[in-house]
């Protein structure tokens, strides 16, 4: 989905994955969502597909079949994204999160081998460095991921992931020289609103159960 689509819009993409963990979550881990929780994950569904339209609706003359295929394989990586992280939260309940991240890495290695048949480029040093600094980044992130899940519920972490929607803004436009559309900023807007609107909402019914649970009765 990345190699196919500009890096913003991958990004928007990709934050299907935290909606669908809330969703997940009340239905494989069951944890309670309530009913705001859920509009404000139907509202911020309605912004991925504001981003994505042109993509998906092949009306425009601009969009290709590489880019709408990339929005389809970018969806469903999202979506089993957020089997994964449900995964997660349950397993880090009984295993330490060493073990979690180290069995995850091998796993991704071993099924990263099933592209041999597509092509196989051997990386010249700079590539080779890019490629282990992506990895020690996505381990340490993971780490901190999987750790995040040992102190809170899966549909309550996963809204945190919209913050790195800027990031996506912001290097598309530094790095790669791709600008935002309007239609990108209104539905990116639409996500990160909902994201914050249930952080802040589990955070007041915290403090209130806090507050109840130190009631002397």
């Amino acid at each position: 989905g990345l190699g196919l689509l500009p890096f913003p819009e991958a990004t928007a993409l990709g934050y299907a994955m935290p909606l669908l963990t809330v969703i997940f979550a009340g239905m494989f881990l069951a944890e309670p969502v309530r009913g705001f929780r859920l509009s404000m994950v139907a509202i911020g569904l309605v912004g991925v597909l504001i981003v994505l339209s042109p993509r998906l609706s092949m009306q425009a003359s601009s969009v290709t079949i590489g880019e709408t295929l990339g929005a389809i394989l970018t969806l469903t990586g999202a979506a089993f994204g957020a089997l994964a992280q449900i995964f997660i939260s349950r397993m880090i309940q009984t295993e330490r999160t060493a073990a979690v991240v180290f069995w995850f890495s091998v796993t991704a290695t071993v099924l990263s081998l099933v592209t041999l048949p597509f092509g196989w480029v051997v990386p010249d040093l700079s590539t080779l460095a890019l490629l282990v600094t992506c990895g020690i980044i996505g381990g340490v992130a993971q780490i901190m991921l999987t750790s995040a899940y040992r102190y809170a519920d899966a549909s309550l972490v996963a809204p945190f992931d919209y913050g790195s929607m800027l990031m996506a803004l912001a290097i598309g436009w530094f790095v790669f020289g791709e600008g935002a559309s309007p239609r990108m900023l209104v539905g990116a807007a639409v996500i990160i609103a909902a994201g914050v609107a249930i952080i802040s909402r589990e955070r007041q019914l915290g403090i209130s159960r806090a507050r109840r649970a130190g009631t002397p009765r």
